[in-house]
C-alpha cells in the first residue's frame, strides 16, 4: 500500500468529494473530524456513492438507498449485500492522504 495525496483537506464536516488515485475512483468523506475513503461504486448497481450523502457514520447511495459503514464498508441496509472497499485516510499538512494499493508507474 502507498499513501497518495488526494488534494486539500477543505471538506466541511458531513461532506463527500470524489477523487482518483490512478485508475481507482474514490470518495472522500469528513465526519466528526475524521477522514474516510472508499471506492466510489455501490456494490448493488455500481451507482456513484459521491452522488449520495452521509448519515451518521455511513454513506447512503442515491440510486437505490443502500447504506454502508464508513469504517468497515459493510452494508447496513440493502439492497446491497456486498461491502464497499474502504481505505485508511489521514490529514497531513492540510492535505488528504489515502493508503491505496500500489499504483503502476
Amino acid at each position: 500500500m502507498t499513501w497518495v495525496d488526494l488534494g486539500p483537506a477543505d471538506l466541511d464536516d458531513g461532506s463527500l468529494r470524489e477523487a482518483a488515485a490512478g485508475e481507482l475512483r474514490l470518495c472522500l468523506a469528513r465526519r466528526g473530524g475524521g477522514w474516510f475513503a472508499f471506492e466510489t461504486w455501490c456494490t448493488h448497481a455500481e451507482c456513484p456513492l459521491g452522488d449520495g450523502w452521509l448519515e451518521g457514520d455511513a454513506v447512503r447511495c442515491a440510486c437505490h438507498g443502500a447504506l454502508f459503514s464508513l469504517q468497515s464498508g459493510e452494508p447496513l441496509e440493502g439492497p446491497a449485500e456486498q461491502p464497499i472497499r474502504v481505505f485508511p485516510a489521514r490529514e497531513a499538512g492540510g492535505r488528504i492522504e489515502v493508503d491505496v494499493p500500489m499504483l503502476p508507474p
